[in-house]
């Protein structure tokens, strides 16, 4: 449960409840200063499930403390055509490494912050990376989200030739006109307590400005904040400007009227900290007298500062500032402060996921605070602000400079507010009317959606559907390519059917009935009830089980020797994939055997041991066996020089694309896709990375339509267009 000031917040309770215990995706929002950040770093320090955070600036992912959306997925930059098959435009998938792939395959919630700020194309690109490398019928590829952010506030960056593009596949630059987003189910939960204001007439009015039905009394109300030749006495006062070069210019006059002697502060950056994501001035000039803001929260125990507190320079020394802030008599003895930039790992022992440091930037946590831009202020609250917003040109940018005000008594307006300065989008308030309004009714539904979400984990864990498939693919291979040479070994694989039909399958459809309806009858509960110890029970025997039948089939006597070199990658690939089947299986089982069944312990195991067994190697090596093959009388189509096929390889695990490769090589890109798709067929590198798991189901479903031998052309004519001739090659390849 979150607790915030000791005050138990329905909200975020129900939100959590949403997050921990259903698979439902959740859009947290709320008004300015309602403790959506206070949520996620709770979310991060307690909640059991595998999650990455991820912003889309490099600033708010510092923030964050994760990264940015395009550096996790490796996104290219521009916009996104949905649809499209472009091959040179995602290059980057070529170069994602096997441990980013993998983290990405075991995620349980992906966070993203600052959703507002997110444009509909950009999550169509996150949802069209989680199909390839998860499962490519689902949106997301299955994963469940957590949006967090204020429409309302700062809005997605949409130039006006892109929008151009777009604007033929969305109906709106924001988030939620993804085609991805509108065919998940998800819950929009909305905050409603306000921290940050306690005046009941400004948080009414704040209210309006947001929603942009301000009448004549709320404007006169607003405008009562403009105090003519209002000047600040120069301390704590801030102001909050449109634009950048207003705020910087106002900062240069402030400092140059001081007569103090400047002293520059400059930063320290070790490891990878791209220029763009720094967090503070990489040169800091400061005077005494000079009014700054802090930027970060005091790390040390003393907490003697905090994000967005303002005070006067009192003292400038090489290695130390000291600023004297109005709430005590004493001075702040600043120093240099650290800034991680975060990129997200597997740990190789204990398959966690990690956040490793890999980059630094260090630097006073201040910044000159006479005035900062309202995209700035963001996440800010200031007890003395003037603004300047009669140049605001965004949605929700007044609202954002109102909002970071503690109450209206500690706010002066430079002057008074015109209509014209009060943007809102009739889309974003229609979107937020609908979607709040399903709240009550959502709430309604959480019990059956915890229930249904343990259900659909228990039916998961008693599924043998992939080991069967796996299972049959290998026997067919067997059966079809090896039966004359290895007859004795073809019975003892035909001899695993029974079994596994029997002992594991069968067993396993008898016991869902039961297992549905004893959470039928405690309400969804497993702890602490009879069908707890049982399927503790179960997972001991269905372990053994598995271990039994397949034990013959996932050891060394599996391996044999394979003179025909396609047949041996065929067989090669057929029986690693129902290895990892197999020992990714038994050893869920056998973890959850030995601890009781829950949410939280399914997922660390079942994240776990799908990595331990995706690490696993396939057989390659060759060993002797009393049964000896004959040669092939017909042997298969040769595969091109092994000397061409390395040299592409070389510069593909290089990092280069498939263009750059054939120009490189000055060969046709065909040649380079043939070769591509032999290597895939190898198992060097994996099909996944060239052709996305959606559009190898459609073209191998194509592939079987024909009944006879087929052309390359033939097939190309009854695919889709935005099927390429390169993914039906190396598909097909």
């Amino acid at each position: 449960m979150i607790q915030h000031t000791g005050v138990s917040n329905r909200e975020m309770n129900i939100a959590w409840q949403f997050i921990a215990n259903t698979g439902m995706s959740v859009f947290l929002t709320g008004k300015a200063g309602t403790g959506k950040t206070t949520f996620l770093r709770e979310l991060r320090q307690q909640l059991p499930k595998r999650m990455v955070v991820l912003a889309p600036t490099g600033v708010a992912a510092i923030n964050a403390g994760g990264q940015t959306i395009h550096s996790f997925f490796q996104l290219p930059l521009g916009p996104y055509m949905p649809g499209r098959s472009d091959t040179s435009r995602n290059n980057n998938r070529f170069r994602m490494a096997e441990q980013k792939k993998n983290l990405i395959r075991t995620l349980d919630l992906l966070v993203i912050d600052e959703i507002s700020m997110v444009r509909a194309d950009l999550l169509d690109q996150i949802d069209d990376t989680l199909r390839r490398y998860r499962d490519p019928m689902l949106p997301f590829g299955g994963v469940q989200l957590l949006l967090i952010g204020d429409l309302m506030q700062l809005s997605p960056v949409a130039k006006p030739d892109e929008w151009a593009l777009l604007s033929q596949h969305y109906a709106t630059p924001y988030f939620f006109s993804s085609r991805a987003l509108q065919q998940l189910p998800y819950v929009t939960i909305e905050l409603q307590h306000i921290y940050r204001q306690q005046d009941s007439e400004f948080i009414d009015l704040l209210a309006k400005v947001r929603a942009g039905n301000l009448d004549s009394n709320d404007i006169d109300l607003l405008n009562s904040r403009y105090i003519p030749d209002f000047n600040p006495d120069g301390r704590d006062w801030i102001r909050l400007t449109t634009h950048n070069y207003t705020a910087q210019r106002y900062n240069d006059m402030r400092l140059s009227r001081l007569n103090a002697h400047p002293r520059t502060y400059s930063c320290t950056v070790t490891g990878d900290f791209p220029e763009q994501n720094y967090p503070a001035e990489p040169d800091l000039t400061l005077k005494e007298g000079a009014q700054v803001m802090f930027i970060k929260n005091d790390p040390t125990a003393a907490h003697a500062y905090y994000n967005g507190k303002i005070g006067i320079v009192t003292k400038t020394a090489a290695n130390s500032i000291e600023v004297k802030c109005s709430d005590s008599d004493r001075p702040i003895v600043v120093a240099p402060v650290a800034w991680d930039n975060n990129k997200y790992t597997l740990d190789p022992v204990s398959k966690e996921i990690r956040e490793e440091t890999v980059g630094s930037f260090s630097q006073y946590p201040l910044r000159l605070a006479w005035a900062i831009t309202i995209h700035k202020s963001q996440g800010l609250t200031f007890d003395k602000a003037v603004l300047d917003i009669n140049a605001s040109f965004a949605h929700g940018q007044t609202y954002v400079a109102l909002s970071r005000c503690r109450s209206l008594q500690g706010m002066v307006l430079s002057e008074p507010v015109r209509p014209q300065a009060l943007i809102t989008d009739a889309s974003v308030n229609s979107y937020i009317e609908t979607e709040t309004g399903k709240t009550e009714s959502n709430i309604s539904l959480l019990p059956t959606l915890r229930q249904h979400y343990t259900l659909s984990l228990l039916d998961q864990l008693y599924s043998f559907t992939d080991i069967s498939r796996d299972y049959e693919w290998f026997l067919r291979v067997v059966d079809e390519h090896l039966s004359s040479h290895y007859p004795k070994f073809l019975i003892r694989v035909k001899a695993v059917r029974r079994p596994l039909q029997e002992q594991l399958t069968d067993i396993a459809a008898r016991f869902a009935p039961q297992y549905h309806e004893a959470m039928r009858i405690n309400d969804g509960k497993i702890k602490g009830t009879g069908i707890e110890t049982r399927i503790t029970r179960s997972c001991r025997y269905f372990a053994d089980t598995i271990k039994a039948i397949f034990e013959s089939l996932i050891t060394k006597d599996a391996i044999i020797n394979i003179d025909n070199k396609r047949v041996a990658e065929l067989y090669n690939n057929a029986l690693s994939s129902l290895r990892q089947s197999v020992t990714g299986k038994y050893a869920l089982f056998k973890g959850l055997s030995d601890t009781t069944f829950s949410t939280a312990a399914y997922l660390s195991i079942k994240a776990k041991t799908l990595l331990e067994s995706i690490d696993g190697k396939p057989a390659r090596k060759r060993s002797k066996t009393k049964e000896k093959p004959a040669k092939e009388k017909n042997p298969v189509e040769k595969a091109p020089k092994v000397d061409t096929l390395k040299e592409t390889l070389r510069l593909y695990e290089a990092g280069m694309s498939p263009d750059e490769i054939a120009r490189q090589r000055n060969l046709v890109l065909s040649t380079i896709y043939g070769h591509l798709g032999r290597l895939a067929s190898q198992g060097l590198i994996d099909i996944d990375d060239l052709v996305s798991k959606e559009h190898q189901l459609i073209i191998r479903n194509a592939a079987a339509k024909f009944t006879t031998a087929y052309t390359l052309k033939e097939i190309r004519e009854i695919l889709p267009d935005h099927i390429s001739y390169h993914e039906i090659k190396i598909v097909l390849s």
